[in-house]
């Protein structure tokens, strides 16, 4: 963990933070900002001050229940702790405004926290070359095609020096609580999470989603480090011989535990992750249908197709059409 803020010593410090949304979910924008204000009522000061900013044009949210904006864009004002949420579909024409913010922000050392689909908005700012970042799973896969200069990996949450990205929803409130230690000390964000009763906050490094039988990776280290392996690989997979021996055992062991654990093949496992990252991007990304194949290690588009007919019963071309032209996207969420 990042070394306490030094003005955390300062008893007398307030520290401003900033809730800017652009289409937020409503439930991660208020878990964001209440350990901060659990943290004010527990120590009996007014270590928090905290403003909402809109960068919407006409300032009313999604679902028109509304979190009154307290400061502007276009405020002088800087600020300790940014709390940047975007969720939902958005459209382009406030961005320059908060972008500019954004980087006056950044210049004068405010610690930006980008959260959900927000860290694609940072990172479109110019704000995150050479950073290490995640956000929600469903942007990552564009995330790492549109912002190569960022190392973007999937878990709940990063720090990375005077920045931090967000699966956002109920991660969250993990990042919050993690920052609310970082200004103010261990004792007061235990007591925190307790007054709020989640005094088992996750650490960054957990898993956004459940993947295939997760338990079962887990009974094995050989396992894990194939999976992980697996994972990281899917652009250019390796062979199952190459595999077991990053794994520092051989192809028949890999092989032997796959089977006593997973009940199947490392092939079967390896081709079913490359298949959902094949659906992620088809869904969530602008890529075209062949470059979605590419991107998941189909060196063909033949291979590709007949791979993901047997999977899912349908052909990559029709699986997207099918998507978009139902019109339901019941999350919501932009295709970027």
């Amino acid at each position: 963990m990042p070394a306490r803020d030094k003005t955390c010593c300062d008893p007398r410090r307030t520290f401003s933070i900033a809730l800017a949304s652009l289409e937020p979910a409503l439930h991660a924008a208020l878990l964001s900002i209440e350990p901060f204000r659990a943290a004010n009522r527990l120590s009996q000061s007014p270590l928090f001050q905290i403003d909402f900013l809109s960068a919407r044009n006409d300032r009313r949210p999604s679902m028109d229940i509304a979190l009154r904006p307290t400061a502007s864009l276009h405020d002088s004002k800087i600020y300790d702790l940014i709390l940047l949420h975007s969720s939902y579909e958005f459209s382009d024409d406030r961005k320059s405004a908060l972008f500019r913010w954004l980087r006056r922000q950044a210049a004068s050392r405010a610690h930006i926290c980008a959260l959900d689909a927000a860290p694609l908005l940072l990172a479109e700012a110019g704000l995150l070359r050479g950073y290490r970042a995640t956000s929600h799973w469903s942007t990552i896969p564009s995330f790492r095609e549109l912002h190569p200069e960022t190392d973007v990996v999937e878990q709940l949450f990063v720090v990375d020096r005077d920045r931090s990205t967000c699966a956002g929803q109920l991660a969250s409130l993990d990042l919050s609580l993690h920052m609310l230690e970082r200004f103010c000390g261990s004792a007061l964000a235990e007591l925190v999470a307790n007054e709020i009763v989640y005094p088992a906050a996750r650490a960054d490094h957990c898993p956004q989603r459940q993947i295939v039988n997760h338990t079962a990776w887990q009974t094995n280290p050989f396992l894990a480090r194939a999976q992980q392996l697996m994972q990281e690989t899917i652009e250019e997979p390796l062979s199952i011989e190459a595999l077991a021996g990053r794994c520092g055992i051989s192809v028949r062991e890999l092989q032997y535990l796959f089977r006593k654990y997973l009940k199947a093949s490392p092939k079967s496992y390896y081709l079913t992750f490359r298949l959902q990252r094949a659906k992620e991007l088809l869904l969530y990304s602008p890529m075209s249908v062949g470059e979605t194949g590419l991107a998941c290690g189909f060196s063909s588009p033949g291979t590709y197709f007949r791979a993901f007919r047997a999977r899912y019963k349908s052909s990559p071309t029709s699986y997207r059409k099918a998507f978009r032209e139902s019109g339901a996207r019941p999350d919501g969420r932009r295709l970027y």
